[in-house]
């Protein structure tokens, strides 16, 4: 299992590029369309001062520690959640709250020696407020529409548009947190359907967007939601099998399709600083929000694997927030943030351009 990519040499922001998979003799070809980089005011929606950064770590660093010192709440990790090669064949990385990340040897998929059990995991997702928190905030819902949702709407419906010669009918949101995507998409004209099983997220959304959410096994009913395009924005590596998920998605799919995933990367600079500062991590590796993190081998394998072809990337992150509010937080002073914070966009505008974001897209059509 190989994977090979053409791009320029000169980083640009758009450009169009040929990834190649080789497996077992046999080769194939996909033609991406790859975005670098996405602008976004990361301090009207994250923490900026040290003390609400202590206090964060001082709570996600107790209830994961918590989580992974009881073996009752884990369960062996035995292949690779995505190419199922043996867990012994990997490459142990860091250790965070407990929990043992490693990479793939074959796919370099970046997974927990350990996880939760699917039933802790369900449970948590479903009647946690504090993980749910950071989406349902009401102070900060129309910089999430204007900085994450509005943009990921808008590349969604050029993407299908580009493919399609038209805009979708129908969209399917899978584990839609608090509405935001849905309430986006239909306020520009979008059928849009939402599945979520988080309580304080389905609460949010009917509250605050008028939104109802569906709380659906999705795996099993993925034919019933006949669409145009399945969205897994930041879901894919909360379960077991990501591979499973994304067929789903195919599954659901009329005769002009399209699913999109978006994941953690851990190719990215932030993956580096939490190597460097592994006992304040709050997200990205985050054992409890991420316990996998996706490199673009893995997830282009997911995708492959689950009858899709690639044909767009879009890569975009808060790389250079994460530096900064970590050496905030090792030396305890503000002025970092008030000095540096206006510098975020241009650090990370290079670090995108560079490819070392924390999150990636992938857009995917049903295999031909």
């Amino acid at each position: 299992m190989k994977w090979t990519r053409t791009s320029s040499l000169e980083a640009q922001k758009n450009q169009q590029e040929i990834w190649i998979y080789e497996n077992n003799g046999k080769r194939k070809e996909y033609p991406v369309e790859v975005t670098l980089g996405k602008p976004i005011d990361i301090l009207s929606l994250k923490i900026s001062k040290v003390a609400d950064f202590k206090s964060k770590v001082d709570s996600v660093k107790s209830s994961r520690t918590s989580v992974y010192s009881n073996k009752a709440n884990l369960e062996a990790v035995e292949n690779c959640p995505i190419c199922a090669r043996p867990a012994d064949q990997t490459n142990r990385v860091l250790n965070i709250y407990g929990a043992t990340f490693t990479t793939c040897q074959q796919c370099f998929h970046c997974y927990a020696l350990y996880k939760p059990t699917d039933a802790f995991l369900a449970d948590f997702y479903k009647t946690s407020s504090a993980y749910q928190s950071t989406y349902a905030d009401k102070n900060t819902q129309k910089q999430r529409l204007e900085w994450i949702s509005r943009p990921k709407a808008q590349y969604i419906l050029d993407q299908y548009k580009k493919r399609y010669g038209r805009l979708p009918k129908k969209v399917v949101d899978v584990g839609a947190g608090s509405g935001h995507f849905v309430y986006q998409l239909r306020s520009m004209g979008i059928d849009c359907d939402g599945i979520e099983i988080s309580e304080s997220g389905i609460a949010f959304a009917r509250e605050v967007f008028a939104v109802d959410l569906k709380n659906a096994d999705f795996l099993k009913d993925a034919e019933k939601f006949k669409c145009d395009v399945v969205t897994f924005w930041g879901l894919i590596e909360h379960v077991s099998r990501p591979t499973v998920m994304l067929e789903a998605g195919r599954r659901a799919l009329g005769a002009q399709g399209m699913v999109v995933a978006e994941v953690p990367r851990f190719e990215s600079f932030s993956t580096a600083v939490h190597r460097a500062f592994p006992d304040s991590v709050i997200r990205h590796l985050d054992p409890m929000d991420h316990n996998q993190c996706f490199s673009d081998s893995s997830l282009a394998t997911a995708f492959v694997l689950s009858g899709l072809d690639i044909s767009s990337a879009w890569y975009f992150g808060m790389d250079a927030y994460e530096f900064l509010s970590q050496l905030a937080y090792s030396i305890g002073e503000d002025k970092v943030m008030e000095l540096w914070g206006e510098k975020i966009p241009v650090l990370q505008e290079q670090l995108d351009l560079g490819r070392l974001s924390d999150f990636v897209l992938f857009v995917g059509t049903p295999s031909k």
